[in-house]
């Protein structure tokens, strides 16, 4: 019986997704609204938010609000969404109809897969850091900039400081790892007047020498850096106390960007945070993950 219920939701929902417009036209029965497109953008630029996110980000944290106009848009063939995964309730990203519409300058995303966690933390990290009134790069969007050569001109634009367009050999939102390695931040934070920082967020510890690699990245690339992890990986990063209540150094440490023998201010380059998730349903599943790992 459920699966009949579904399957005539489906077919009834792919009618009204040929007959309606996106909502911008009379005629289309329904009206797009300002937050609709913060939505859109906003889901084509970070890959996929939850209905709890996308409620919280553009809809005051109304969640039916968000629930009734996702389903506009999911009929309409802008949004896709789905509640495959208990945990995350319901999850939407664009489409390529939709991606259009959002004018970001970016194709839709791939579908959530087994990443769908490290997205949706992103996610959160993201909007967080816009809501406080910081501009924000998402990987998506420094990987297109930086394929297209444009990098550059999208930080002048954006008033920062001391860069040069044209088409550089070395990568400017990225940063070099080896002789032709690259590493590419989770996010990237635009400092009008400054520069640029990153942002990085771990929910489970890597090996020493992939960590070790990145940090010394960042490091020559003279980048700051904000990394959130999960326990494990604050661990990891800065050290510990040992038994005898003596500091165990981290992986920050051994590469010069924390001081030995303790969590201190360092070099001023590197910043490590206890990652929380305003999303109660991504924050359990970080912990959880984190623990199971």
């Amino acid at each position: 019986m459920e699966k009949r219920t579904t399957g005539v939701y489906r077919e009834q929902a792919e009618r009204r997704r040929r007959v309606r417009g996106t909502g911008e036209a009379r005629g289309d029965g329904w009206q797009r609204t300002e937050a609709d497109e913060q939505l859109l953008r906003l889901a084509t630029r970070y890959s996929t938010l939850t209905l709890h996110q996308a409620a919280h980000a553009c809809w005051g944290g109304r969640i039916e609000a968000a629930r009734r106009r996702v389903r506009l848009m999911t009929e309409a063939g802008l949004l896709d969404r789905s509640a495959e995964v208990r945990w995350a309730g319901t999850v939407v990203w664009t489409t390529e109809r939709g991606a259009r519409v959002a004018g970001a300058g970016l194709g839709a995303p791939h579908p959530p897969g087994e990443r769908l966690l490290h997205r949706l933390a992103l996610t959160d990290v993201g909007l967080a850091l816009e809501a406080a009134g910081h501009t924000v790069l998402t990987e998506r969007e420094v990987r297109t900039a930086e394929a297209s050569g444009r990098a550059a001109e999208l930080l002048a634009d954006l008033g920062v400081p001391g860069v040069h367009k044209g088409f550089p050999r070395e990568p400017v939102l990225a940063v070099s790892a080896g002789v032709r390695a690259v590493h590419w931040p989770d996010l990237v934070l635009v400092l009008p007047g400054e520069g640029i920082g990153a942002v990085e967020v771990e929910l489970t510890a890597k090996t020493p020498s992939a960590l070790r690699r990145i940090l010394r990245a960042y490091g020559q690339a003279r980048r700051r850096v904000l990394y959130l992890g999960t326990e494990p990986v604050v661990r990891q990063l800065q050290g510990r106390p040992g038994p005898d209540g003596r500091w165990i150094d981290g992986v920050a440490q051994d590469v010069g960007l924390l001081p030995p023998g303790g969590p201190g201010p360092g070099t001023g380059l590197l910043r490590v945070r206890q990652f929380a998730a305003d999303d109660p349903a991504v924050d359990r599943q970080a912990a959880r993950y984190a623990q199971r790992r």
